[in-house]
């Protein structure tokens, strides 16, 4: 039996199936607590300071620009908006949606189940950073996006 082998059509089904399981992602952490504007209003009310929970070296793929990437994550704290809780998701130094001050906010019924969405989240977050920068560990390993959090 003959193996199809055109490259073209494998890179295009990796394509396909990442943005699928970067919508997945995203659908999965922003369930029925209000969407996009409640994410960023709670997490105005996270406690301070966040833990950064990984840092890697981001490189722009126009200008080759090289940037220090920190993810943090704050402690999970009551829903201010609410019923749950919620854990809040910063991804500082690539300028994407994740670069403010206080980051977004993942929800959950409880403050575990919050912090899981806040792992998807940031996971969002490191695979949106990785449309324009290519990414690195600080020693300039190539950082594996499939690794988990």
């Amino acid at each position: 039996m003959l193996i199809d082998d055109d490259k073209a059509a494998r890179e295009a089904k990796l394509a396909e199936a990442l943005r699928t399981n970067l919508r997945k992602r995203k659908a999965a952490t922003r369930k029925d607590f209000g969407g996009e504007d409640a994410a960023v209003s709670a997490a105005e009310a996270a406690p301070q300071p966040y833990n950064d929970v990984r840092n890697l070296l981001g490189i722009t793929h126009g200008a080759g620009e090289r940037r220090a990437l920190t993810l943090s994550l704050s402690a999970p704290f009551p829903n201010p908006g609410g019923e749950g809780w919620a854990v809040a998701v910063r991804l500082s130094g690539d300028g994407g949606q994740f670069d403010t001050e206080v980051g977004k906010a993942a929800f959950g019924e409880d403050g575990l189940a919050a912090l899981r969405k806040a792992i998807d989240l940031a996971q969002v977050a490191i695979d949106l950073a990785s449309t324009t920068h290519a990414l690195f560990w600080p020693d300039e390993r190539p950082y594996d996006l499939s690794a988990p959090i």
